[in-house]
């Protein structure tokens, strides 16, 4: 377009200078060339204006370019610090995710601590009540043998006064017979004074601690019986003709202490090791009652 424009301009300006054929039919109207030069200077001006036009939407054009690149710039911008928070966002979901395995082993952790403190916490519980069985069980067979020391001594005691006051002391032997007479009799404090004797002189020591056992039954005084029972097994652990009887009056003396355990304990032993005697009868019935 612009090399037209100026490829034009020496003809126009050369029609602009040559009057003649115009000032000749100036009368008569435009020949036909200065009608072409007329109409070639209208589609100069048109040009002229259309390219104006043409320049100001290209300047336009332009600016709106410059805005473009710099809206595009500043989108760009704004991606990349989009791209940079998303990136800062997935390291942040890592350590949540690494938070929240650390958080679940720490739950199991303290679910597992918890567990062994409660068993802990149970096992002294069960320490604490063993520890006062055990306390209580010596307490009690420190009376027993407190009592049994006492009773003994009262006991030698009135032996030896009535060993003083007869003519002629019995020997064991005797004494172990007339004790016995006096105990089928029921003159039991008779008896028993005597069983002490043959118990200090040692002779057949196991009878005597039964018999003094079988006398403190009688006299419902359990501890005692329970304690020369013991006395008699550990002297002679063997069975004897009162063995059974032994069994079963401890199985009755710990029933009336209120130790069933230790009662049934003892009648289960008649049963096994007496299966078809009475005292086995009799210790099924004790049995069914403590059920």
């Amino acid at each position: 377009m612009k090399k037209f424009f100026f490829f034009l301009v020496p003809f126009i300006l050369f029609a602009d200078i040559n009057p003649f054929n115009a000032g000749l039919n100036f009368k008569y109207g435009l020949t036909p060339q200065e009608k072409a030069i007329l109409q070639n200077k209208k589609d100069i001006s048109k040009l002229s204006s259309e390219l104006k036009r043409l320049k100001q939407r290209f300047n336009d054009f332009k600016l709106k370019l410059v805005s473009y690149d710099e809206a595009i710039a500043q989108i760009r911008d704004k991606l990349a610090a989009f791209n940079t928070i998303l990136s800062e966002l997935d390291a942040v979901n890592q350590s949540v995710i690494l938070l929240k395995k650390d958080v679940n082993l720490t739950q199991q952790n303290y679910l597992e601590l918890n567990k062994k403190v409660k068993n802990l916490e149970q096992n002294i519980t069960y320490l604490n009540n063993e520890i006062k069985n055990i306390k209580a069980s010596i307490k009690e067979m420190a009376d027993i043998q407190n009592q049994n020391f006492k009773y003994l001594k009262n006991s030698i005691d009135l032996i030896l006064k009535t060993i003083k006051q007869l003519q002629k002391p019995l020997s064991p032997k005797e004494a172990m017979k007339k004790a016995k007479s006096y105990f089928f009799a029921g003159e039991l404090n008779k008896a028993k004074e005597l069983f002490n004797y043959t118990l200090s002189k040692n002779y057949l020591p196991a009878t005597s601690a039964y018999y003094l056992g079988e006398i403190a039954f009688k006299q419902k005084d359990y501890k005692k019986a329970l304690a020369f029972y013991k006395k008699s097994v550990e002297l002679y652990p063997k069975k004897t003709s009162f063995t059974q009887r032994l069994l079963y009056h401890t199985a009755i003396s710990f029933e009336k202490l209120g130790n069933k355990n230790a009662a049934k304990l003892t009648l289960e032993k008649i049963i096994h090791d007496y299966p078809n005697s009475k005292y086995a009868k009799l210790a099924r019935k004790e049995l069914e009652k403590l059920k």
